[in-house]
């Protein structure tokens, strides 16, 4: 076959709503549409991929506000069905889902009313989402009390939301659902976050003297080994920003340390609303990222540029579906001695 030939030999197919009624149909038949729809497609084949690999660890990187989007149960179920095996979250996601633990809401804001209007009302927005700044200020002074029930020490972010897993009775709960399934949570923006003004509150007004608090030099230490310990590693990002960066920055840490000869990722997937030509991180490709040696040149990745609140669940639910690749992925379990990674094992 000649090159023509062979590049009009693959004809688009258009889309049909009666046939595929299932999520994980109308993945796999937008690999036949255009745009968007097939880079989306591209991406439930590399997920697929990472799943069915028997020794790829992976890291899943959640920035923007999706737990008050109402994503917290997508989240929550990747870890619970073994979908993902490191969680970085920013700060705000994993407070906004300890807010919810404890029994508040999010509200979707249906009509419009001034800020004004609703600072006066003690109502905070979020787009078109609204929560009771009341009762975040209530939430945040349990970040104030709770370093007086832990050990005077330095914790990585880690270790500290595995001690929130502990107290956090909600099985709907992302920490809560880590905690109990042994999956770790780094969250390197902890400070950026009502976790940390709480935190704040206590180590600098309340128990200056106190020893507690968080090191974040810990957290990269730690996520450093989970990549050395990982024979193979796959990425997922869900937004961009610090999540995404601090998953990537893992090689050249190992490059510090001397492990020169370190593979980066062998899969890779983002849901991304950015552009690379700006040169954020956000938008950066997977293409750039090889120039840094974080994913391997010879990697399995996708991009498709659509709203995380949009492409996560599609993604998540098509993948519920493939019931005979999360039944047998194996389990990452990590045996941790303070800050040190022994072992990856698979269960």
């Amino acid at each position: 076959m000649d090159k023509k030939k062979c590049l009009l030999s693959k004809k688009i197919r258009h889309f049909d709503p009666v046939k595929n009624s299932r999520v994980k149909d109308v993945l796999e038949a937008f690999h036949s549409t255009s745009f968007q729809s097939r880079n989306l497609a591209r991406c439930f084949s590399v997920f697929k991929n990472m799943l069915l690999d028997k020794s790829t660890v992976i890291y899943f990187g959640l920035s923007g506000a999706m737990v008050p989007a109402g994503m917290k149960k997508v989240v929550r179920d990747m870890i619970a069905h073994n979908m993902i095996d490191v969680l970085v979250s920013t700060g705000a996601n994993m407070y906004h889902d300890f807010f919810e633990s404890q029994g508040h809401n999010h509200y979707v804001a249906e009509r419009h009313v001034g800020d004004e209007e609703l600072r006066e009302m003690r109502i905070d927005r979020i787009y078109d989402t609204f929560a009771d700044d009341n009762l975040f200020i209530k939430v945040d002074a349990f970040f104030t009390a709770l370093p007086n029930k832990l050990e005077k020490r330095a914790y990585s972010s880690r270790e500290f939301l595995s001690e929130m897993g502990k107290r956090i009775k909600d099985p709907s709960s992302i920490i809560r659902t880590a905690y109990k399934t042994g999956t770790p949570v780094f969250c390197p923006t902890i400070h950026d976050s009502g976790i940390g003004i709480g935190l704040v509150a206590h180590c600098f007004r309340d128990n200056p003297d106190s020893g507690f608090y968080i090191d974040l030099l810990r957290d990269n230490y730690e996520i450093m080994h989970i990549a050395r310990k990982a024979k193979s590693t796959g990425v997922f990002y869900a937004g961009g920003g610090v999540p995404k960066n601090y998953i990537q920055q893992r090689e050249p840490m190992l490059e510090v340390f001397g492990y020169n000869n370190h593979p980066g990722h062998q899969f890779a997937i983002q849901i991304t609303t950015d552009d690379p030509k700006w040169g954020g991180l956000s938008g950066c490709t997977f293409e750039e990222a090889k120039s840094w040696g974080k994913i391997k040149f010879t990697a399995t990745s996708a991009t498709v540029y659509i709203d995380a609140t949009i492409g996560l669940p599609l993604l998540v639910s098509a993948m519920m579906q493939e019931k005979a690749i999360l039944k047998n992925r194996a389990k990452r379990q990590f045996v941790w001695k303070g800050s040190e990674l022994k072992q990856v094992k698979l269960g």
